[in-house]
This record gives structure tokens, sequence and C-alpha cells, in this order.
């Protein structure tokens, strides 16, 4: 059967402004044999030319892309020379704008010295506006007219066109770069069959079937590169480069929106990039702001997102109600209300066309731009619950997950009925990497619930997610959390969940050394808990009460409150309050030098928790008990006791127990002479400690203790000065007290008596304020030295 050219649509096997030959035109259709056909116009189609090439222009502003480009064309060019090259295909995929027809053509021109028999640009318009994807069977029909087959041979069906194509490029070495590809189908036809040929392909879609396809996935831009191409498009004026460095970070380092910005620029000089980030930061909709002339941004983004089925257009839409930064399957399912299998079938097809990134197995990541298109998306679904599904997902998760963080109190209550599709934690493994790797996320959706109605929701999921953040030392995390809800609490007048968040607030206070400010949220949390009769919360601020008392040295006033949460705990029939505050208690008395009684109460405590089943509790109660050992000499029975700790601890992995038993092991084998052991075990603990800023002020302590005895510790002033410096800011009057009296010694050893004993002095005040043991070292030094 022969074919004619129905003149009704443009195939587009060219696209070149600057080209001296106009695109082929025409559908290739069927022709009954009684009819004569109709020879094109011989001036229509470019003669066959061997070595033609129809690469477009180069362009000069061409920036970065240097390790990309250099391995592209090193793999290809080595394999070339060798005569090894066979029939290679580069697939280059990105997300659009990202730059992938920049740097095919760039790269095609380094390499067309090694294929002499032509170098070919064959546009597919998988993303043209106002243009259908050209069909496999018309694109071939465009490389055999430019091969110099006449229309009225060119086959009527795909494969035979295809064949017919193969066999014309039999023995060439030639060059094919097939641009904006919108899949595989599309691709595959157009390859050659012969060895000798490299097929470069552009596509937003990543093309996972084509057989041997070597990918290149370009990514945005590295910042130096982005200001560098910023400043080849804007010419020769040079711009403050914090300003630029800005502006490029709001174009998401994007190429095509980094030269439709410079090309705004440099069509208004009056303009600065200072003026254009301001714009961009203060839009509503940075996305549309991104456009030069008709061409935007949002416009590339609008043909990715016009190729996705209905399904996965509500996906994509929905994901940007995501506040976090990394999205994992069952959290997009909760967002989408549908089944995680199914949710991830449909994030792998965003994946594929670049409008997710993967960061991890199972872990996307909208991109800045992507985030900020995909709001000006029209949604029809109506559905205004799914931030709440969210919510509800992650405060289940948490709960099932913290289940096996160790705390001092009762496992969380979880809800009978989990949400559908939530994931369910069989291993304290498993929990902990998940909350490990959704510990941002959390945040952030705490965060933004807590500011956009969604309060009681943001409270609880921020109440659940306490015990993990200090166990494992994320303080500062959870500070910050604590005080963005518990200021949206007060704006609402919240009083109940207002409670539950000022006890968490004042414990992380407690343990980053803001023993006044936490003193003043517990007290607030225990009042409002006895006003709403809520007993067992009542219980539990006074007892953290008694603690931070007890860290302020205020001895009376820590042994009342812990005291009345005992008997509290007791009327309640709770035993993991008792014990605990019978732990509390342990310590108050052996900072008071009553060691008996702070063993008696230390052993009640380990009991209570042994039972209950408590390690968490255990070892917090042995930390006690093997103090008590090591103030009266049994260095023996202290160090298995601290070493029982160590092992509970790092099986817990609760790092900051860990760390306290390291630091009390450093003290105890200074004391026994083991100096170097106690250096090892004192800097360990140290690194534990990280901003906690009362045991990093007793650790300083220590060290600073060591190396007045052992010189190799290091300089001991220079550790008691730090050590002072951080007991005072905070208020820390024990550690200040150690400190100056460590100052003192230093000075005397130095033999600065005078200085020594106004140092010793200041360090006496402070400890008969306390009314601490340490005070009849002091009294003793002072008598040697001034007498009396």
């Amino acid at each position: 059967m022969r074919v004619a050219v129905k003149e009704t649509a443009t195939v587009g096997w060219i696209s070149l402004p600057d080209h001296p030959y106009p695109p082929s035109t025409g559908e290739l259709v069927a022709v009954e044999p009684e009819q004569p056909p109709r020879r094109p116009e011989a001036a229509r189609f470019p003669p066959a030319v061997s070595g033609r090439s129809t690469l477009p222009r180069d362009l000069p502003a061409f920036t970065g892309r240097a390790q990309e480009l250099a391995e592209l064309t090193a793999t290809v060019s080595t394999a070339a020379g060798q005569g090894t090259l066979g029939m290679a295909v580069h697939v280059v995929d990105g997300m659009p704008g990202i730059g992938k027809t920049t740097f095919a053509v760039r790269a095609a021109y380094q390499l067309a010295g090694y294929f002499p028999d032509g170098q070919v640009f064959l546009e597919l318009h998988g993303h043209s506006p106002g243009q259908a994807p050209v069909d496999p069977g018309d694109a071939l029909a465009s490389l055999l007219l430019l091969r110099g087959v006449a229309a009225i041979d060119i086959p009527a069906g795909l494969d035979d066109r295809a064949r017919l194509w193969r066999e014309k490029l039999a023995g060439r070495k030639i060059l094919l770069l097939l641009d904006d590809a919108v899949g595989d189908e599309q691709v595959r036809p157009l390859l050659p069959g012969s060895p000798g040929s490299l097929v470069l392909v552009t596509s937003r879609r990543r093309l996972e079937s084509v057989a041997d396809a070597g990918p290149v996935s370009l990514q945005t831009l590295p910042p130096p590169d982005a200001a560098a191409m910023f400043q080849r498009y804007t010419g020769a004026h040079r711009h403050d480069p914090r300003a630029v460095a800005e502006l490029m970070a709001m174009c998401g380092y994007l190429p095509l929106a980094i030269t439709l910005t410079a090309g705004r620029l440099r069509n208004h000089p009056c303009w600065t990039p200072e003026q254009l980030a301001d714009d961009l930061r203060r839009s509503r909709n940075r996305i549309t702001m991104l456009r030069a002339g008709s061409r935007t941004v949002a416009a590339a983004f609008d043909l990715s997102y016009r190729d996705l089925s209905p399904d996965e257009k509500r996906l994509f839409r929905r994901l940007v109600l995501h506040p976090g930064t990394r999205i994992e399957v069952h959290a997009a399912a909760a967002l989408d209300g549908e089944d995680p299998e199914a949710t991830g079938e449909r994030l792998d097809a965003l994946y594929l066309n670049h409008l997710l990134e993967e960061v991890a197995s199972g872990r996307y990541r909208l991109h800045d731009l992507t985030r900020a298109y995909s709001p000006t998306l029209s949604s029809e679904d109506g559905d205004d619950k799914a931030f709440e599904r969210l919510l509800d997902h992650y405060l289940y998760a948490v709960r099932s997950a913290t289940r096996f963080v160790a705390t001092r109190g009762p496992r969380p209550q979880i809800a009978a009925e989990p949400p559908a599709g939530t994931h369910e934690f069989e291993s304290k493994g498993e929990a902990i990497a998940w909350l490990s790797a959704e510990r941002a996320n959390l945040g952030a959706c705490i965060t933004s619930a807590a500011v956009h109605g969604h309060l009681h929701r943001a409270a609880e999921l921020a109440v659940a997610l306490h015990p993990y953040l200090e166990q494992h030392g994320y303080w500062h995390d959870a500070h910050r959390i604590d005080q963005t809800v518990l200021a949206a609490e007060l704006a609402a007048g919240n009083l109940t969940d207002e409670a539950a968040t000022r006890a968490d607030l004042g414990r992380v206070q407690s343990l980053l050394g803001d023993y006044p400010a936490a003193v003043e949220h517990l007290i607030r949390a225990r009042d409002l808990c006895a006003g709403s009769g809520d007993r067992l919360g009542e219980a539990a601020a006074l007892t953290e009460i008694g603690f931070a008392r007890m860290e302020l040295s205020e001895y009376p006033e820590a042994i009342e409150y812990l005291t009345r949460a005992r008997a509290l705990y007791e009327k309640l029939g709770n035993p993991f309050g008792v014990a605990g505050a019978l732990g509390s208690l342990a310590s108050v008395q052996f900072r008071l030098g009553r060691h008996d009684a702070a063993r008696a109460d230390g052993r009640r405590a380990l009991a209570l928790y042994t039972e209950l089943g408590n390690r968490l509790g255990e070892a917090l109660s042995l930390l006690c008990i093997g103090c008590t050992y090591g103030v009266c000499g049994d260095y023996a029975s202290a160090i298995d006791t601290f070493d029982q700790v160590l092992s509970l601890s790092r099986e817990l992995g609760d790092r900051y127990t860990e760390a306290r038993a390291l630091n009390n092991l450093g003290r105890l084998h200074h004391a026994g002479g083991n100096f170097r052991l106690s250096l090892r075990y004192l800097e360990r603990a140290r690194v534990l400690f990280g901003d906690d800023r009362a045991w990093q002020a007793e650790n300083l302590n220590n060290l600073g203790g060591l190396a007045l005895a052992w010189p190799e510790a290091g300089d001991p002033g220079e550790f008691y000065r730090q050590a002072l410096g951080q007991s005072r800011a905070i208020g820390l009057r024990l550690q200040e007290g150690r400190a100056l009296e460590g100052l003192g010694r230093c000075s005397l050893r130095a033999a600065d008596v005078a200085e020594g004993v106004a140092r010793l002095r200041e360090a006496l005040v402070v400890f008969d304020e306390l009314k601490a043991p340490e005070a009849k070292a002091v009294s003793a030094a002072l008598a040697h030295f001034a007498g009396g």
C-alpha cells in the first residue's frame, strides 16, 4: 500500500528557530491503490547529505554540570575510540525546567566528532503547550525523509518503518538526540539497530524500560553554579553576592527559574536582585512570579501535571498539605485517605515524572518550586479532612512507637482501632528508627497543627512524642515544640491541654538546666491539675517541682514537694509515681550527706521499679545507690553498681543516663588513682551530655579535679573557669561552689595565696548557704592557709 501526506498536523521532526529547512508536516495515512499518489514537492524535504547536523545552537551561557558532562562524554568517547560503543542510549531526565535539552545539546556538540555520518535533533513534543506528543510512526517518517527516503516509499506500518530506518543506518555512525520524550513506547521504535551510533534522550520521565539505557538524572544546580548562571545571563554588571544567593534560593536553583528571573532583571535596568528577592519573599504565590514575558515556571509544571491520572493528580495536590520535608508512604496514604500499597504506586508515578524526589527508600521530597506550584491547582475533591487524617495517623504511630521508649512511668495508652493503613511496629529497633526518621516531620506537623486550628491534636501529639525526645537528648526540639503549643493554648484559653504542655515544658527546662523557669511552669501545671481534679497530673507536677528545687539546692522545699507527691501517689495507688518520688528523695538525701537515708530510699525505689519491670527506673535508682557507695569509700561496690547502670542505659539507648554513669565512673577511678581510665570515662560523658549545661558543669568540675591531680588531663584552671561560667549562667549553686573551690586550689598551687584564699572563701559562702558537706574540707583549707 502506498502512502500520501495529509497536511493537518505538525510532526516536528526538527524544531529549530535558526534551521534552514522547515519541519515536515503531515500525518501519514493510507490511500487506496486506485488513487494516484500525490508526490510532495522535492523542495519540501532536505536532501540526503552525509554528515549533516541539525543540532540546535549550543548556548554560550551554559553553566555547571561539569561532573555529569565529563562522565557522559568520557563513557561515550572511550567506547567510541576503542570501537566498542555498540548502540549506546543515554537518557537525560529531570524535573521541568532543569535544563535537560541544554545539557544534551552541549554533550552532543562535544561528541559530534565520533559520529561522522550525522547528528540529528528530533523534537518529540512530550510536553509542548497545545501540542500532542509526536506519534513514533510520524517521527520515523520524518527521520526517513531526512535520510533521503521519498514520502511515497515510506511504509505505512510502524514496524515496517522502524525496520527501514534501521536498514538505512546499517554501518553508519550517527548521533540521534530525541528531545522531550513522553515515554518508552515513543522512543523504542526510533532506536538504530547497528553498533556505532549514540542516542541521547531527554525526558521528564525516568524511562525505566529502554534496554541498556544509561541514566543521567539532572538535579538542581549547586548554589555557586546557580549564581554563575545568573551572572552570565544578566551581563557584565556585578551584583551583591548575598542578594544573588538569596534570589537563587528563591528560584529553587532551577535553571529555568534562573534564566527567566535574569531575563526580567536584564530588561529592567532599574531593578536589583534585592528587589526581586524581596518581591518573591512577599509573594503569596512565588511560582507565578517566576516569569518573563509569556514564559513561566508554572507553565512548565502544568505540562507534567497534565499527564497524570486523576488519582495521581489528587495525591500530588494533597502532598503539599504535609508541612514536613520528607514524606513516607504511610503518611502520604493518610493524607490521601487511600491504601498504602496504591499510594506507593502513585508516589512512584510522581517520582518517575520528576514531580517528586526520592531521598531514601520509600521517602520522598517535594522540590521548593513544586511545593509552591501545587497550591495553584484547582481542587474539586472537597476534602478538608486530609491534614486531620495525617495528624491522627501520626498520633497513633507515635504512641505505638514510644511503647518501646523507656520511661519512668506507665506505657502510653493506644487507641483500640488504629487509623486505616497505619504502620505497626514489631520491634524496638524498628520503632526507634521510625521515630528518628520522622522527628523533623513530627515537629513540623505539631507546629502547623497548633497554629492552624488543630490545637488539641497538636497538644496530644507533642505529649506523645515527648518521652522519645527526652530520652534521646533532643531537648531543644522538645523545648521549641512545647513553647509553640503553649503559645497557641494561651491564645485559645485551652486550660486542659495547657497543664500537660506546661508539665512537659517544665521537665525539659530542668533537663536544659533552666531550673527557675522550670519551677514556674511546673507550679502553674500543678495548679491547673488541682483545679481540674487531675490528681495524677498534680502528683507528677509535684515530683518534677521537687526535682527542680533540688537542683537549685533548695533542699527543704524539695523534700516538702517530694513527700507530698509520694503521699498523693500512694493515695492514688500508683506504684510508678511512688517509685519516682522515692528516687528523687534519695537524691536529695544524698546531697545533704544523709547517705544511709539516701541508700534506703534508693533501694525502695529500685524494688518497686524491678517489680514493675521498668528498666529505666532501675537504672536511675542504681545511680543514686552507687553514689552513696562511692562517697562512703566503697569503690568496688560503687563501680559494680555504675557498671550495671551503664549496661542498662546502653540496652535502653538512653544516652543521658549512660553519660551520668560514665561521669560517676570517672570520679571513682580518679579517687582510686586510675587517672587515665578516669579521663577516658569523663571525656566520653562530656560528649554524651551535649547541651545539658547542668551536667556539663559537673563534668567540667570533675575534669578540673582530675587535672589538679594529673597534669596530663589538661589545664585545671580552664576546666574550673568553664564550670563556673556554666553554673552561674543557670543558677547552679552547688557546681558554682565546686568551681570556686577548684579555682582557689589552683591559685594556692601556683603560690598565689591571696587569690586562693579569696576563692575558697567565696566557695565556703556557697557551701554554707546550701548546708553542703563540701563546706568541711574548704573550712579546713582556709584554716591552714589563712588562719581560719
